[in-house]
């Protein structure tokens, strides 16, 4: 069985859909099956290509010389009209893969698989750039419908596909998110301290990682922060790890009005994958209310490295934590104030709470993903 993967995420800089599709795509090549994965990458003039993950027995990679990018991924997509992405890659597979939620066109005998990280334009369409929310209304819906197969990334995320599409429960395959735990480990002390002194990081602080949008309630934990006793805020800054995002405005002006109340907000901005695992071994405490999430991989990551957690209650975050966290309301930020205050000042709170997380964070690995995908792509052989 031959397997076309459209290429896009897999390139750095990476965000939670990029991890899902380079962690897995990585995982599956090293899985010993009949299944040959193919990467379709555009050739970019004068940049040099470098395979993203090493070229193996099971992973190979396919460079379209003839159509230039530009021309597919910008005026097709105006307009609709897909030319089939087979076609474009001259090539014949069994079954082509899209990570990044809308299906390209496809010659009737490839069976096309889209994965579906959350619905959150559906649910939350002010939080969605225009632009973007234009192109999920008109796509996704279409690829969901069309596709010959779907992938969730979490229990949730089916259970919403389903409640919102008319397709049938046979049609979805929940392929979760993981972790890498030869990379996502409590770090020893020395690795901590040389990462505080390149971003300038007190010795105790409260992480939030993730990008800053309302989405992720940025807002409800500046305010919980900023209601802390000011004896614990001396002790612990706040620190907010994360590109910015979309509509962003009130979380800026959030952040300057306490900072010019002398409160410590931090924020290294983009944290690269090496650093991460460091940044949140340091932490005292994990925050990520989030309004909604379609997994929410920063709250794994962090039960993988011993961090403490507090998150919301909603969508697919119970799921993902199970008892190895304090769950609260996403928009009670006066409980939200409580528990963080209870957590930094319980200390056999706090350990129970590593405890916890790292016995949960070990449920998820790319390895048990890779097998499940691939389970699912062989019934469709």
């Amino acid at each position: 069985m031959k397997v076309g993967i459209e290429s896009s995420l897999l390139f750095k800089p990476r965000t939670g859909v990029g991890q899902y599709a380079y962690k897995l795509t990585e995982a599956v090549s090293k899985i010993d099956s009949p299944i040959k994965f193919e990467v379709v990458r555009h050739y970019l003039p004068f940049r040099r290509f470098t395979p993203p993950i090493p070229p193996s027995s099971h992973l190979t990679y396919r460079i379209v010389r003839w159509f230039p990018p530009a021309v597919y991924f910008q005026v097709f997509k105006r307009l609709g009209r897909f030319l089939p992405y087979d076609l474009v890659a001259l090539r014949n597979y069994d079954a082509f893969l899209f990570f990044n939620f809308v299906m390209f066109n496809l010659r009737k005998k490839t069976a096309g698989i889209v994965a579906i990280h959350d619905l959150s334009y559906i649910h939350f369409p002010d939080y969605v750039q225009r632009k973007n929310l234009l192109y999920l209304r008109r796509f996704v819906p279409k690829s969901i419908i069309e596709s010959r197969h779907v992938i969730a990334v979490s229990d949730f995320t089916k259970k919403d596909i389903l409640k919102n599409f008319e397709i049938s429960a046979s049609k979805i395959s929940v392929v979760p998110n993981a972790v890498d735990h030869k990379h996502y480990y409590p770090r020893p002390a020395n690795e901590v301290n040389r990462l505080r002194k390149k971003f300038d990081l007190p010795t105790k602080y409260i992480l939030f990682v993730g990008t800053l949008e309302p989405r992720k309630n940025i807002v409800g934990i500046l305010e919980a922060y900023a209601e802390l006793k000011p004896e614990l805020k001396s002790d612990y800054a706040l620190v907010l790890a994360g590109g910015k995002g979309w509509n962003d405005e009130s979380i800026g002006q959030k952040i300057a009005q306490l900072q010019a109340n002398q409160e410590r907000i931090i924020l290294p901005g983009y944290v690269t994958d090496e650093d991460l695992p460091v940044l949140y071994s340091g932490a005292s405490l994990f925050v990520f209310p989030s309004f909604y999430e379609g997994f929410g991989i920063p709250p794994l990551e962090a039960m993988a490295c011993g961090v403490p957690l507090i998150t919301s209650d909603n969508s697919s975050l119970p799921e993902v934590v199970g008892d190895a966290a304090i769950k609260i309301k996403a928009d009670a930020t006066d409980d939200l104030s409580r528990q963080i205050a209870a957590v930094l000042t319980d200390q056999k709170l706090a350990a129970s709470l590593r405890a916890k997380g790292l016995t949960q964070a070990r449920k998820f690995s790319w390895e048990k993903s890779a097998e499940q995908l691939i389970a699912v792509l062989e019934k469709l052989a």
